[in-house]
């Protein structure tokens, strides 16, 4: 199977960035990396995308690919430090996004132990409506919150591990 892995942010984009200076592009970068090698280990062909271009760049980039499924990872962020969770997102129309969604999200609930916020449509997404392949994006915590910065800086083969377990689970 060929999977493509988006890397959010890029470039001169470092997306968010925690009061510590941890920025979302290198945490994005370095869970997809850990998951690219975990995927290539078990067969998959695996694409890693990061760069600063336009969503409808990157789909495009996807669709020319020809990959089986696309993959974003990102971190969220909120203004308040409270704010905790992992969050998966999908298009509605899109039963094959929804079912990815829902094995990452429970794979990613299970190896992090953080709070549920669900899986969520999004329409507005242009990575998610335009790929040809199921598509996710997944938000794998927040950096904005001071505990779950340090796991995001400090163990991001946790996320890759339950990214890769949720990816297995879908296509078994």
């Amino acid at each position: 199977m060929k999977i493509f892995l988006n890397a959010g942010h890029g470039g001169s984009d470092p997306g968010a960035v925690s009061k510590n200076g941890l920025k979302e592009k290198d945490v994005a970068k370095n869970i997809c990396d850990i998951l690219a090698q975990k995927l290539r280990n078990a067969g998959h062909s695996v694409i890693v995308y990061q760069e600063q271009k336009s969503y409808f760049e990157i789909s495009r980039e996807e669709n020319k690919s020809g990959a089986d499924l696309f993959v974003s990872v990102h971190c969220n962020s909120f203004s308040s430090p409270c704010a905790n969770g992992v969050e998966t997102l999908y298009y509605p129309t899109s039963a094959n996004g929804k079912r990815l969604a829902e094995y990452v999200q429970n794979s990613l609930l299970k190896q992090t132990g953080l709070f549920n916020r669900g899986c969520k449509m999004r329409r507005d997404l242009h990575v998610l409506k335009s790929t040809k392949a199921p598509a996710v994006l997944v938000e794998t915590a927040f950096i904005s919150n001071p505990e779950e910065e340090k796991l995001l800086r400090d163990k991001p083969e946790m996320f890759a591990e339950g990214i890769f377990q949720g990816i297995k689970d879908y296509i078994s």
